[in-house]
């Protein structure tokens, strides 16, 4: 399974060290455009804009079965936390370069949501 991946944690502390990293390396939601302000104005995220310079991945969902209000009946007892990734990506000459979320749409890249099961 290409766009899937498993990543075993000890503990919730792992678990949590693994979102702060993915955080440093993503950009949740959409970055850039404009958003409605408590008036209805329109105001432009330039906030997400700058904080995504660097940034790899787009966080597009999260379903955290960690939660205490999750039933864990609904699985049989299990919990995991399942975050899907947006990556973007150009191949030239048979090779692949992965790019900021930024040059996403500069670049035409292809793009891809991964899921990543912890």
């Amino acid at each position: 399974d290409l766009v899937r991946c498993t990543v075993v944690a000890e503990d919730l502390r792992q678990v949590e060290l693994l979102m702060a990293a993915l955080d440093a390396r993503a950009v949740v939601g959409l970055a850039g455009g404009t958003s409605k302000d408590e008036e209805g104005d329109e105001e432009e995220l330039v906030e997400l804009v700058d904080m995504a310079d660097e940034r790899m991945l787009r966080i597009t969902s999260i379903n955290n079965r960690f939660d205490e209000s999750y039933d864990d009946a609904k699985s049989g007892g299990y919990r995991d936390l399942s975050v899907n990734v947006e990556v973007g990506w150009t191949m030239k000459d048979g090779l692949v370069s992965f790019a900021r979320v930024l040059d996403w749409e500069a670049l035409e890249c292809q793009q891809h949501i991964c899921e990543i099961q912890v």
